[in-house]
């Protein structure tokens, strides 16, 4: 009794109204309208570009898509230490545009490295990694240098995003990212439809209106700090002090990036091009639902940074509860009527009867992540950099091999397993680390 009273006590003086109103609550609906903008965009036209390319083409496509997920792993750290750092001294415009300057210089250094070094593999990949048929490979080939163009800008244009994030002009970034997500879809559609029915047509678009988008966010950027009055030159030493202060941090995000592939690199090694597409199919749409944990983090983030630490503290009990309201509610209505929702979404009886395991499994995955990520959030405003790479690298250590199990046994179905075993272990590790640190 005294432990459900504590419980109504903590509920009445949290101040759940208070998420409802003020800056925090254009920041929630700003992020928010971003992400179904995005995320249902995607959704809704996966269906059409499975139609226009059929179950080969859209194959190539998933697989392009896949590996720039996993080339984001050189986004290690920087994307939640630049908003932190730019946020700190918000107030002194000098001081930020150096940290942009040294953040971009950063970013970019990245981008090329991993640009260069796909593109040298890129022949490889296509004919021995995927497993490409001689009709296919070329097109495979091809279809990975236009995905790495792609990523060369995008990945350079994360330091834009993480400065608009950090100065809490998170709607001009919302906005910018929509407007060039439907150039992109627009363009890939016209192109599909008028001129070839292949993954060329689609990668070619996103490729251009990325690097349209780099360059116009650089130039808004570098204009609103014109009058910091701040070199744009980086020096090497400036590099080497953030290389080091995000070392440890780098590491840990390397580790839980690379989980987050796990699925989809021991996948595309071992099933069909096509059966392939189709989990790139139902993963994307339960993977939707993990975006609805960012907009509430990053407007949550500056007050629990500000507030206590302790994950007991107004601030963290205000988040738990929206994310138990916004995000894992609905993966538990999604996943009680995932047969239904692909009949209506996709209308492909193959898709519908292998596609719904695991669908369910990183539904139920992607809820128990939203418990996960306050544990998280407490790591990342301490500092605990050592405890989440501990974590990730024993989740890393226990995955792997289950993975290749688990395909092998369960063919797609096995790559649910995976992220719903992921969830699991990084739950009970980061609870049990979070006990022994109060200790």
């Amino acid at each position: 009794m005294g432990v459900e009273f504590q419980i109504k006590e903590r509920l009445r003086t949290v101040g759940y109204a208070a998420i409802f109103r003020g800056r925090l609550a254009q920041n929630v609906f700003m992020n928010y309208l971003s992400v179904l903008w995005l995320g249902g965009m995607t959704l809704l036209l996966i269906p059409r570009y499975t139609q226009l390319l059929g179950a080969q083409q859209w194959g190539i496509v998933a697989v392009s898509i896949s590996l720039q997920g996993f080339m984001t792993l050189l986004d290690a750290g920087l994307a939640q230490i630049m908003p932190r750092d730019i946020a700190k001294t918000s107030e002194n415009p000098e001081v930020v545009s150096r940290i942009f300057h040294v953040f971009a210089r950063a970013y970019l250094i990245l981008a090329f490295t991993g640009f260069v070094i796909g593109q040298l593999a890129a022949p490889w990949f296509g004919q021995y990694w995927l497993k490409a048929t001689p009709e296919t490979v070329s097109d495979a080939t091809i279809a990975l240098r236009l995905v790495l163009l792609q990523f060369l800008f995008q990945f350079t244009n994360n330091a834009h995003i993480g400065y608009w994030n950090g100065v809490q002009a998170q709607v001009t970034a919302n906005i910018r990212q929509c407007v060039f997500a439907t150039a992109k879809h627009a363009g890939a559609i016209a192109l599909i439809v008028w001129w070839k029915h292949a993954a060329i047509a689609y990668l070619l678009s996103f490729a251009f209106f990325s690097a349209i988008e780099y360059l116009s966010n650089r130039h808004a950027v570098v204009r609103s700090l014109h009058n910091a009055g701040q070199s744009t030159i980086v020096t090497k030493e400036e590099l080497v002090s953030l290389a080091r202060e995000t070392g440890v941090l780098a590491a840990g995000v390397v580790l839980g990036m690379l989980v987050s592939q796990v699925d989809r690199i021991i996948l595309s090694g071992n099933v069909s091009l096509a059966a392939f597409g189709r989990y790139v199919v139902v993963a994307n749409l339960g993977l939707a639902f993990l975006q609805l944990q960012y907009p509430l983090v990053r407007a949550f983030q500056p007050r629990l940074v500000t507030a206590q630490t302790d994950v007991s503290s107004k601030a963290y009990w205000q988040l738990g509860f929206s994310i138990l309201l916004l995000c894992i509610l609905p993966c538990v209505v999604v996943g009680v009527l995932t047969p239904l929702i692909l009949h209506l979404w996709i209308g492909d009886p193959v898709t519908v009867e292998q596609g719904t395991l695991p669908l369910r499994l990183i539904l139920a995955s992607v809820a128990l992540n939203g418990l996960y990520q306050i544990i998280y959030q407490q790591m990342i405003i301490k500092g605990s950099a050592g405890m989440i790479f501990k974590i990730n690298f024993l989740v890393i250590i226990i995955i792997v091999p289950l993975a290749m199990l688990a395909v092998r046994w369960y063919g797609i179905a096995g790559g649910g397993i995976v992220w719903l075993s992921v969830s699991i272990l990084q739950i009970l590790l980061g609870f049990t680390s979070v006990k022994m640190s109060r200790k």
